[in-house]
Protein backbone atom coordinates (compact mmCIF):
# COMPACT_ATOMS: atom_id res chain seq x y z
CA UNK A 1 0.00 0.00 0.00
CA UNK A 2 2.87 2.36 0.87
CA UNK A 3 4.66 1.55 -2.41
CA UNK A 4 1.45 2.28 -4.33
CA UNK A 5 1.10 5.64 -2.56
CA UNK A 6 4.71 6.54 -3.33
CA UNK A 7 4.32 5.62 -7.00
CA UNK A 8 1.08 7.65 -7.18
CA UNK A 9 2.81 10.67 -5.55
CA UNK A 10 5.72 10.50 -8.03
CA UNK A 11 3.30 10.31 -10.97
CA UNK A 12 1.30 13.24 -9.58
CA UNK A 13 4.44 15.42 -9.27
CA UNK A 14 5.55 14.45 -12.78
CA UNK A 15 2.16 15.27 -14.28
CA UNK A 16 2.00 18.57 -12.40
CA UNK A 17 5.42 19.55 -13.73
CA UNK A 18 4.42 18.50 -17.25
CA UNK A 19 1.22 20.53 -17.33
CA UNK A 20 2.84 23.48 -15.51
CA UNK A 21 5.17 23.72 -18.50
CA UNK A 22 2.16 24.69 -20.62
CA UNK A 23 2.08 28.04 -18.76
CA UNK A 24 4.91 30.35 -19.75
CA UNK A 25 7.18 30.76 -16.69
CA UNK A 26 8.16 34.19 -15.45
CA UNK A 27 11.79 34.88 -16.34
CA UNK A 28 13.41 37.62 -14.27
CA UNK A 29 16.91 38.83 -13.57
CA UNK A 30 16.36 41.32 -10.74
CA UNK A 31 16.37 39.16 -7.59
CA UNK A 32 19.81 37.53 -7.31
CA UNK A 33 22.10 40.14 -5.65
CA UNK A 34 25.15 38.65 -7.35
CA UNK A 35 23.71 38.62 -10.87
CA UNK A 36 20.78 41.07 -10.82
CA UNK A 37 20.58 43.20 -13.97
CA UNK A 38 19.84 46.92 -13.76
CA UNK A 39 16.50 47.50 -15.51
CA UNK A 40 16.32 51.22 -14.64
CA UNK A 41 15.80 53.12 -17.89
CA UNK A 42 17.79 56.23 -18.76
CA UNK A 43 18.80 57.37 -22.24
CA UNK A 44 22.54 57.41 -22.84
CA UNK A 45 23.82 60.97 -22.28
CA UNK A 46 27.24 61.42 -23.85
CA UNK A 47 28.05 64.80 -22.26
CA UNK A 48 26.96 63.57 -18.82
CA UNK A 49 29.10 60.40 -19.14
CA UNK A 50 32.17 62.31 -20.34
CA UNK A 51 32.00 64.54 -17.25
CA UNK A 52 32.16 61.57 -14.88
CA UNK A 53 28.37 61.15 -14.89
CA UNK A 54 28.02 64.56 -13.26
CA UNK A 55 26.26 67.77 -14.22
CA UNK A 56 22.87 67.59 -12.48
CA UNK A 57 23.04 71.29 -11.60
CA UNK A 58 23.63 72.45 -15.18
CA UNK A 59 22.48 69.90 -17.80
CA UNK A 60 21.56 70.77 -21.35
CA UNK A 61 17.87 71.47 -21.58
CA UNK A 62 16.90 68.29 -23.42
CA UNK A 63 19.22 66.08 -21.33
CA UNK A 64 17.42 67.45 -18.26
CA UNK A 65 14.34 65.29 -19.03
CA UNK A 66 15.95 62.33 -17.23
CA UNK A 67 18.36 64.18 -14.91
CA UNK A 68 17.13 67.52 -13.56
CA UNK A 69 13.94 68.93 -15.13
CA UNK A 70 14.42 72.20 -13.22
CA UNK A 71 16.82 73.17 -16.04
CA UNK A 72 13.77 73.64 -18.29
CA UNK A 73 13.01 76.85 -16.40
CA UNK A 74 15.61 78.58 -18.59
CA UNK A 75 13.23 79.87 -21.22
CA UNK A 76 14.03 79.23 -24.83
CA UNK A 77 13.83 76.77 -27.66
CA UNK A 78 15.56 73.44 -28.15
CA UNK A 79 15.03 70.57 -30.56
CA UNK A 80 16.63 67.24 -31.33
CA UNK A 81 15.25 65.69 -34.49
CA UNK A 82 16.53 63.04 -34.32
CA UNK A 83 19.42 61.88 -32.15
CA UNK A 84 21.19 58.54 -32.51
CA UNK A 85 23.59 57.24 -29.87
CA UNK A 86 25.69 54.07 -30.04
CA UNK A 87 27.61 52.70 -27.07
CA UNK A 88 30.06 49.79 -27.29
CA UNK A 89 31.46 48.14 -24.17
CA UNK A 90 34.68 46.20 -23.45
CA UNK A 91 36.39 48.01 -26.32
CA UNK A 92 39.91 47.96 -24.85
CA UNK A 93 40.12 44.17 -25.04
CA UNK A 94 39.18 44.23 -28.74
CA UNK A 95 41.67 47.00 -29.57
CA UNK A 96 44.47 45.03 -27.90
CA UNK A 97 43.58 41.89 -29.89
CA UNK A 98 45.45 41.96 -33.26
CA UNK A 99 43.15 39.35 -34.78
CA UNK A 100 40.06 41.35 -33.81
CA UNK A 101 41.60 44.50 -35.34
CA UNK A 102 42.32 42.59 -38.55
CA UNK A 103 38.73 41.31 -38.75
CA UNK A 104 37.43 44.83 -38.11
CA UNK A 105 39.51 46.18 -40.99
CA UNK A 106 38.10 43.47 -43.26
CA UNK A 107 34.56 44.45 -42.27
CA UNK A 108 35.26 48.15 -42.94
CA UNK A 109 36.81 47.35 -46.32
CA UNK A 110 33.96 45.03 -47.31
CA UNK A 111 36.22 41.97 -47.50
CA UNK A 112 34.84 40.06 -44.52
CA UNK A 113 33.24 36.63 -44.92
CA UNK A 114 30.59 34.99 -42.75
CA UNK A 115 33.29 33.22 -40.76
CA UNK A 116 34.90 36.56 -39.91
CA UNK A 117 31.63 37.89 -38.49
CA UNK A 118 31.23 34.75 -36.37
CA UNK A 119 34.81 35.06 -35.09
CA UNK A 120 34.27 38.71 -34.17
CA UNK A 121 31.03 37.88 -32.35
CA UNK A 122 32.85 35.13 -30.42
CA UNK A 123 35.56 37.58 -29.33
CA UNK A 124 33.01 40.20 -28.27
CA UNK A 125 31.04 37.70 -26.19
CA UNK A 126 34.14 36.12 -24.63
CA UNK A 127 35.21 39.57 -23.45
CA UNK A 128 32.09 39.79 -21.27
CA UNK A 129 33.66 37.47 -18.71
CA UNK A 130 31.94 36.14 -15.60
CA UNK A 131 29.03 37.90 -13.94
CA UNK A 132 27.18 40.93 -15.35
CA UNK A 133 28.19 43.02 -18.31
CA UNK A 134 26.76 44.92 -21.29
CA UNK A 135 27.53 44.23 -24.94
CA UNK A 136 26.13 47.41 -26.51
CA UNK A 137 23.35 50.02 -26.41
CA UNK A 138 21.61 51.88 -29.22
CA UNK A 139 19.49 54.95 -28.45
CA UNK A 140 17.29 57.00 -30.73
CA UNK A 141 15.28 60.01 -29.68
CA UNK A 142 13.15 62.98 -30.63
CA UNK A 143 12.79 65.93 -28.26
CA UNK A 144 11.59 69.51 -28.24
CA UNK A 145 11.65 72.30 -25.63
CA UNK A 146 9.10 75.08 -25.95
CA UNK A 147 9.40 77.76 -23.30
CA UNK A 148 9.32 75.96 -19.97
CA UNK A 149 7.93 72.66 -21.31
CA UNK A 150 9.60 69.69 -22.90
CA UNK A 151 8.37 66.67 -24.86
CA UNK A 152 10.44 63.65 -25.84
CA UNK A 153 10.31 60.17 -27.31
CA UNK A 154 13.12 57.68 -26.73
CA UNK A 155 13.76 54.13 -27.88
CA UNK A 156 16.66 52.15 -26.47
CA UNK A 157 17.91 48.67 -27.37
CA UNK A 158 20.32 47.20 -24.84
CA UNK A 159 22.15 43.87 -24.85
CA UNK A 160 23.01 42.57 -21.37
CA UNK A 161 25.59 39.88 -20.76
CA UNK A 162 25.20 37.38 -17.91
CA UNK A 163 27.49 34.48 -17.07
CA UNK A 164 26.99 32.43 -13.90
CA UNK A 165 29.87 30.13 -14.80
CA UNK A 166 33.34 30.56 -16.24
CA UNK A 167 33.08 29.02 -19.72
CA UNK A 168 31.98 30.52 -23.02
CA UNK A 169 29.14 27.98 -23.10
CA UNK A 170 27.74 29.54 -19.92
CA UNK A 171 27.65 33.03 -21.45
CA UNK A 172 24.14 34.39 -22.05
CA UNK A 173 22.89 37.49 -23.86
CA UNK A 174 19.66 39.22 -22.77
CA UNK A 175 18.26 41.75 -25.26
CA UNK A 176 16.14 44.55 -23.76
CA UNK A 177 13.99 47.17 -25.51
CA UNK A 178 12.54 50.33 -23.95
CA UNK A 179 10.17 52.86 -25.51
CA UNK A 180 9.57 56.02 -23.48
CA UNK A 181 7.36 59.09 -23.84
CA UNK A 182 8.25 62.10 -21.65
CA UNK A 183 6.48 65.29 -20.62
CA UNK A 184 8.53 67.75 -18.55
CA UNK A 185 8.07 71.20 -17.01
CA UNK A 186 10.41 73.67 -15.30
CA UNK A 187 9.41 76.90 -13.54
CA UNK A 188 11.39 79.73 -11.97
CA UNK A 189 9.87 80.53 -8.59
CA UNK A 190 12.38 83.31 -7.88
CA UNK A 191 14.11 85.20 -10.69
CA UNK A 192 16.60 87.94 -9.79
CA UNK A 193 20.19 88.58 -10.81
CA UNK A 194 21.42 87.71 -7.34
CA UNK A 195 19.31 84.59 -6.85
CA UNK A 196 17.08 82.25 -8.81
CA UNK A 197 15.08 79.28 -7.62
CA UNK A 198 13.82 76.76 -10.17
CA UNK A 199 11.70 73.65 -9.74
CA UNK A 200 10.82 71.03 -12.31
CA UNK A 201 9.22 67.65 -12.88
CA UNK A 202 9.17 65.11 -15.68
CA UNK A 203 6.89 62.11 -16.17
CA UNK A 204 7.80 59.12 -18.32
CA UNK A 205 5.52 56.49 -19.77
CA UNK A 206 7.85 53.54 -20.44
CA UNK A 207 7.16 50.17 -22.04
CA UNK A 208 9.88 47.60 -21.40
CA UNK A 209 10.44 44.20 -22.99
CA UNK A 210 13.31 41.79 -22.47
CA UNK A 211 14.08 38.31 -23.77
CA UNK A 212 14.88 35.19 -21.84
CA UNK A 213 18.64 34.64 -22.06
CA UNK A 214 20.02 33.41 -25.39
CA UNK A 215 23.18 31.30 -25.34
CA UNK A 216 26.32 32.82 -26.82
CA UNK A 217 27.00 29.67 -28.84
CA UNK A 218 23.48 29.84 -30.31
CA UNK A 219 23.96 33.47 -31.36
CA UNK A 220 27.35 32.82 -32.94
CA UNK A 221 25.91 29.83 -34.82
CA UNK A 222 23.18 32.00 -36.35
CA UNK A 223 25.52 34.73 -37.61
CA UNK A 224 25.86 34.39 -41.33
CA UNK A 225 23.66 31.29 -41.19
CA UNK A 226 19.97 30.48 -41.59
CA UNK A 227 18.04 33.78 -41.61
CA UNK A 228 14.74 31.98 -41.10
CA UNK A 229 16.08 30.33 -37.95
CA UNK A 230 17.27 33.70 -36.66
CA UNK A 231 13.84 35.23 -37.32
CA UNK A 232 12.05 32.39 -35.53
CA UNK A 233 14.43 32.68 -32.57
CA UNK A 234 13.63 36.39 -32.26
CA UNK A 235 9.87 36.16 -32.82
CA UNK A 236 8.64 32.76 -31.67
CA UNK A 237 11.24 30.55 -29.98
CA UNK A 238 12.40 32.79 -27.10
CA UNK A 239 10.11 33.83 -24.21
CA UNK A 240 9.72 37.58 -23.70
CA UNK A 241 8.71 39.62 -20.66
CA UNK A 242 6.87 42.91 -21.36
CA UNK A 243 5.28 45.61 -19.27
CA UNK A 244 5.02 49.28 -18.36
CA UNK A 245 5.93 51.80 -15.67
CA UNK A 246 5.21 55.49 -15.13
CA UNK A 247 8.23 56.83 -13.22
CA UNK A 248 8.83 60.53 -12.62
CA UNK A 249 11.68 62.84 -11.65
CA UNK A 250 11.66 66.06 -9.67
CA UNK A 251 14.41 68.63 -9.31
CA UNK A 252 15.21 71.90 -7.54
CA UNK A 253 18.01 74.28 -8.53
CA UNK A 254 19.23 77.33 -6.64
CA UNK A 255 21.20 79.78 -8.80
CA UNK A 256 23.49 82.39 -7.28
CA UNK A 257 25.32 85.43 -8.70
CA UNK A 258 23.54 85.45 -12.04
CA UNK A 259 23.63 81.63 -12.19
CA UNK A 260 27.42 81.47 -11.95
CA UNK A 261 26.94 79.00 -9.08
CA UNK A 262 24.11 76.45 -9.20
CA UNK A 263 23.14 74.04 -6.43
CA UNK A 264 20.63 71.25 -7.15
CA UNK A 265 18.80 68.37 -5.56
CA UNK A 266 16.97 65.71 -7.56
CA UNK A 267 14.89 62.62 -6.91
CA UNK A 268 14.96 60.33 -9.94
CA UNK A 269 12.97 57.28 -11.00
CA UNK A 270 10.23 57.69 -8.43
CA UNK A 271 7.44 55.11 -8.87
CA UNK A 272 9.78 52.95 -10.93
CA UNK A 273 7.75 49.73 -10.66
CA UNK A 274 7.18 47.84 -13.93
CA UNK A 275 3.97 45.84 -14.27
CA UNK A 276 5.09 42.91 -16.40
CA UNK A 277 3.63 39.87 -18.17
CA UNK A 278 5.28 36.82 -19.66
CA UNK A 279 4.85 35.89 -23.32
CA UNK A 280 5.86 32.81 -25.27
CA UNK A 281 7.60 34.98 -27.88
CA UNK A 282 7.89 38.50 -29.21
CA UNK A 283 5.20 37.69 -31.76
CA UNK A 284 2.78 36.90 -28.94
CA UNK A 285 3.64 40.17 -27.20
CA UNK A 286 2.90 42.10 -30.40
CA UNK A 287 -0.37 40.21 -30.83
CA UNK A 288 -1.38 41.07 -27.27
CA UNK A 289 -1.21 44.75 -28.26
CA UNK A 290 -2.69 44.39 -31.72
CA UNK A 291 -4.49 41.08 -32.27
CA UNK A 292 -3.39 38.83 -35.16
CA UNK A 293 -0.69 41.25 -36.29
CA UNK A 294 1.90 38.47 -36.52
CA UNK A 295 1.60 34.79 -37.37
CA UNK A 296 4.23 32.04 -37.12
CA UNK A 297 3.24 30.57 -40.47
CA UNK A 298 4.38 26.96 -40.78
CA UNK A 299 6.82 27.29 -37.88
CA UNK A 300 5.57 25.18 -34.93
CA UNK A 301 4.67 27.45 -32.02
CA UNK A 302 2.48 27.17 -28.93
CA UNK A 303 1.09 30.31 -27.31
CA UNK A 304 0.91 29.72 -23.58
CA UNK A 305 -0.91 31.66 -20.88
CA UNK A 306 0.77 34.78 -19.56
CA UNK A 307 1.75 35.33 -15.93
CA UNK A 308 1.86 38.75 -14.26
CA UNK A 309 4.65 39.99 -12.00
CA UNK A 310 6.43 43.20 -11.00
CA UNK A 311 9.97 44.49 -11.33
CA UNK A 312 10.90 47.28 -8.92
CA UNK A 313 13.70 49.63 -9.91
CA UNK A 314 15.12 51.89 -7.19
CA UNK A 315 14.74 55.64 -6.98
CA UNK A 316 17.77 57.79 -6.27
CA UNK A 317 18.42 60.97 -4.30
CA UNK A 318 21.18 63.15 -5.76
CA UNK A 319 22.83 66.50 -5.08
CA UNK A 320 24.80 68.60 -7.53
CA UNK A 321 26.91 71.76 -7.73
CA UNK A 322 27.98 73.54 -10.93
CA UNK A 323 30.35 76.50 -11.23
CA UNK A 324 30.13 78.32 -14.56
CA UNK A 325 32.08 81.60 -14.43
CA UNK A 326 31.87 84.02 -17.32
CA UNK A 327 35.11 83.50 -19.25
CA UNK A 328 34.92 84.57 -22.90
CA UNK A 329 35.89 82.02 -25.54
CA UNK A 330 36.47 79.10 -23.11
CA UNK A 331 33.04 78.98 -21.38
CA UNK A 332 34.19 76.67 -18.54
CA UNK A 333 31.84 74.53 -16.44
CA UNK A 334 32.95 72.62 -13.33
CA UNK A 335 30.54 70.14 -11.78
CA UNK A 336 30.37 67.84 -8.76
CA UNK A 337 27.52 65.48 -7.84
CA UNK A 338 26.78 63.29 -4.86
CA UNK A 339 24.70 60.46 -6.33
CA UNK A 340 22.55 57.66 -4.91
CA UNK A 341 22.61 59.14 -1.42
CA UNK A 342 19.81 57.07 0.16
CA UNK A 343 22.04 54.28 1.45
CA UNK A 344 24.63 56.77 2.68
CA UNK A 345 21.98 58.82 4.50
CA UNK A 346 20.84 55.70 6.34
CA UNK A 347 24.34 55.06 7.66
CA UNK A 348 25.12 58.66 8.74
CA UNK A 349 25.31 58.71 12.52
CA UNK A 350 25.86 54.96 12.77
CA UNK A 351 29.10 53.27 13.79
CA UNK A 352 29.60 51.96 10.24
CA UNK A 353 29.66 55.45 8.69
CA UNK A 354 32.98 56.82 7.45
CA UNK A 355 33.49 60.20 5.82
CA UNK A 356 35.57 58.46 3.15
CA UNK A 357 32.35 56.74 2.03
CA UNK A 358 31.38 60.04 0.43
CA UNK A 359 34.05 59.44 -2.22
CA UNK A 360 32.16 56.33 -3.37
CA UNK A 361 29.19 58.56 -4.21
CA UNK A 362 31.13 61.50 -5.68
CA UNK A 363 31.19 62.20 -9.42
CA UNK A 364 32.92 65.28 -10.79
CA UNK A 365 33.80 66.75 -14.15
CA UNK A 366 34.63 69.80 -16.22
CA UNK A 367 34.24 71.07 -19.75
CA UNK A 368 35.78 73.88 -21.77
CA UNK A 369 34.15 75.05 -24.98
CA UNK A 370 35.94 77.05 -27.67
CA UNK A 371 33.26 79.57 -28.71
CA UNK A 372 30.74 76.83 -27.84
CA UNK A 373 31.75 75.10 -31.08
CA UNK A 374 34.41 72.62 -29.96
CA UNK A 375 34.13 71.36 -26.38
CA UNK A 376 36.48 69.09 -24.45
CA UNK A 377 35.36 67.27 -21.31
CA UNK A 378 36.72 65.11 -18.55
CA UNK A 379 35.58 63.62 -15.28
CA UNK A 380 35.81 61.00 -12.58
CA UNK A 381 33.04 58.56 -11.67
CA UNK A 382 33.56 56.76 -8.33
CA UNK A 383 37.29 56.79 -9.05
CA UNK A 384 37.05 55.84 -12.74
CA UNK A 385 38.19 58.34 -15.35
CA UNK A 386 36.26 59.53 -18.38
CA UNK A 387 36.97 61.89 -21.28
CA UNK A 388 34.97 63.29 -24.16
CA UNK A 389 34.51 65.97 -26.78
CA UNK A 390 31.68 67.68 -28.61
CA UNK A 391 31.28 69.50 -31.91
CA UNK A 392 28.37 71.94 -32.11
CA UNK A 393 27.51 73.33 -35.54
CA UNK A 394 24.30 75.00 -34.36
CA UNK A 395 21.94 72.61 -36.14
CA UNK A 396 24.11 69.51 -35.87
CA UNK A 397 25.91 68.09 -32.86
CA UNK A 398 28.38 65.24 -32.53
CA UNK A 399 29.46 64.08 -29.06
CA UNK A 400 31.80 61.31 -27.99
CA UNK A 401 32.80 59.97 -24.60
CA UNK A 402 35.02 57.19 -23.30
CA UNK A 403 35.26 55.99 -19.74
CA UNK A 404 35.02 53.21 -17.20
CA UNK A 405 32.27 52.04 -14.88
CA UNK A 406 31.80 49.33 -12.29
CA UNK A 407 29.87 46.18 -13.26
CA UNK A 408 30.66 44.22 -10.09
CA UNK A 409 29.03 44.29 -6.67
CA UNK A 410 31.92 46.20 -5.08
CA UNK A 411 34.10 48.99 -6.41
CA UNK A 412 37.08 47.47 -8.20
CA UNK A 413 35.45 44.06 -8.81
CA UNK A 414 34.82 44.47 -12.54
CA UNK A 415 35.64 47.80 -14.23
CA UNK A 416 34.32 47.91 -17.80
CA UNK A 417 35.16 50.52 -20.44
CA UNK A 418 32.73 51.94 -22.98
CA UNK A 419 32.79 54.26 -25.99
CA UNK A 420 29.75 56.39 -26.81
CA UNK A 421 29.14 58.36 -30.00
CA UNK A 422 26.07 60.57 -30.35
CA UNK A 423 24.85 62.31 -33.48
CA UNK A 424 21.91 64.69 -33.44
CA UNK A 425 20.25 67.20 -35.69
CA UNK A 426 18.71 70.19 -33.98
CA UNK A 427 19.56 72.95 -31.54
CA UNK A 428 20.12 72.89 -27.79
CA UNK A 429 22.05 75.02 -25.32
CA UNK A 430 22.78 74.84 -21.60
Amino acid sequence: MKKTAIVFLVLLIACTALFAGETEPVVRYDLDPNYALDFTFQPTLSRYNAMGQSGLALPTRIDSFFTNPAALSRRGFGISFPSVTVTVYNLEKLVNDPEAVDIFNKIINGKAESGDYANMATKVLKNLGTGRNVVAKIDTGLAVKLGMMGFGTNVQVKFHGLNKGTSFAAQKVIPEVNAAQTVALGVKVIDTKALTLSVGASVHGIYKAYYKEIGAETLVGLIGGDKEAAKNLALWDTPVMGGYAIPFDIGVTLGLFNDILNISATANNLNGTYHMKSFSGMGDLVNSISANTMKPGEHPHTTRDSESFEIKTPWTLNFGVAFAPYVPVLNPVITADLVDMLELCRTIGSSSFRWSDLLLHLNAGAEFGLFDVLTVRGGINRGYLSVGAGLNLYFMQVDASYGWQEMGNQLGDKPVDSLTIKFSLGYDKK
